[in-house]
């Protein structure tokens, strides 16, 4: 369980409180709100490089600090190692001082997880799957994802909404800042940042206050794996 507790957060001249904000194992949890909200402000702190004024962030009873937490911000381009997935992997393990285990072996099990595409270096969104497999290999208990489906085209946003559910289902805590409504809305609890107070929302309060668009119509056809394939279908 990940629990911050009274949180105080400062950043510049901001201020964010969180009277309780809660998230079990194998729980994906979803941050909204405007830009300026502070949900990024809120992500650092649990990702432990953000350190509150007041109350307490646990994990597992202990400090939610790495490598049982691991943090991917909005640019992922910025914090990858490696240029491919193996040497992500290697460079990974490498400072965890774990350089005797076999880079590849643990690549393989991290891509058979989140069920990624095989890797192509001209995919814009290779540079999100090579850091999730970073964070992936330090063995982090949570993961922190601040708008990970922002940037990249609509089949990348299915393969990291289908990545997300995946890592849920092995009992990882996922928590993620966002306005993707299809990402959102496949989370087990919702909060919304907004007024400088962080506290439990819902999908339906988020889309009727324009905080998120609707959710894709296609979506409700098949799941949001296959709404681009319709959307092109049916606009081609």
């Amino acid at each position: 369980m990940l629990e911050a507790v009274a949180v105080s957060l400062r950043r510049g001249a901001f201020r964010l409180e969180v009277s309780r904000f809660e998230a079990a194992l194998g729980e994906m949890v979803a941050v909204a709100g405007r830009n300026g909200s502070g949900k990024s402000t809120f992500l650092l702190a649990l990702a432990g490089i953000l350190y509150p004024e007041a109350g307490e962030i646990r994990l597992a009873g202990g400090p939610c600090l790495p490598p049982k937490v691991a943090y991917l911000p909005a640019r992922a381009e910025d914090v990858v190692l490696g240029a491919r997935r193996v040497l992500e992997v290697a460079l990974t393990l490498g400072l965890q001082g774990r350089a005797e285990e076999d880079p590849e072996a643990v690549l393989r099990e991290i891509e058979r997880l989140l069920d990624l595409p095989r890797e192509d270096l001209d995919d814009a969104a290779e540079p999100t799957y090579r850091a999730l497999c970073g964070l992936l290999a330090t063995g982090a208990l949570c993961l922190v994802l601040d708008e990970p489906t922002a940037r990249i085209a609509p089949r990348a946003q299915a393969v990291l909404r289908r990545a997300v559910g995946r890592l849920r289902a092995a009992g990882r805590i996922v928590i993620l800042a966002s306005h993707d409504p299809e990402l959102v809305r496949l989370a087990d609890r919702i909060y919304r940042a907004e007024a400088g107070v962080l506290k439990s929302d819902s999908l339906e309060a988020l889309v009727g206050s324009h905080v998120l668009r609707r959710p894709d119509f296609w979506s409700e056809f098949g799941g949001a794996e296959v709404a681009d394939v319709l959307r092109e279908i049916w606009t081609s």
